[in-house]
């Protein structure tokens, strides 16, 4: 019994792994395509994502107040509180419910989903890159 508990130990701390390292692509692939910065500072305020900065290269997990772009779940007043108009959210009830975020990351049905509000992006002049403007809405 002690066997199986620690194999399956095991096997989710690898696909642990696997995912925080999809999430970290993902959304070094978000960033890039809004900021368009080779060392671009990210502030990422979900507790679920607190793992994904040690797989990202070219960004810099910044604190609120230095960061071009934000990843928040839970916080619809985070653009007072931070100095950018770059919010990401990682929860689309918020990304419903606050027209000023771009747009959202979240998981559904174990996949992953990314929408962009299109409106909003270019009130803020940015033009998404190929590779993401399937995902305008």
């Amino acid at each position: 019994m002690k066997v199986f508990v620690l194999i399956l130990l095991a096997i989710s701390a690898i696909f642990a792994s696997n995912v925080e390292k999809l999430e970290a692509q993902l959304l070094s692939t978000i960033a890039h395509g809004l900021v368009h910065k080779r060392e671009i500072n990210v502030c990422v305020d979900d507790p679920s994502l607190k793992g994904v900065g040690k797989y990202f290269k070219n960004i810099n997990i910044v604190s609120c107040g230095k960061a071009d772009l934000v990843f928040t779940s839970h916080d619809k007043d985070i653009m007072q509180k931070c100095k950018t108009n770059l919010v990401f959210s990682t929860s689309y009830y918020l990304y419903e419910h606050s027209p000023m975020i771009v747009g959202a990351f979240f998981w559904q049905k174990g996949r992953p989903n990314i929408v962009f509000r299109e409106k909003r992006l270019s009130h803020l002049g940015i033009s998404l890159p190929k590779n993401l403007r399937q995902y305008a809405d």
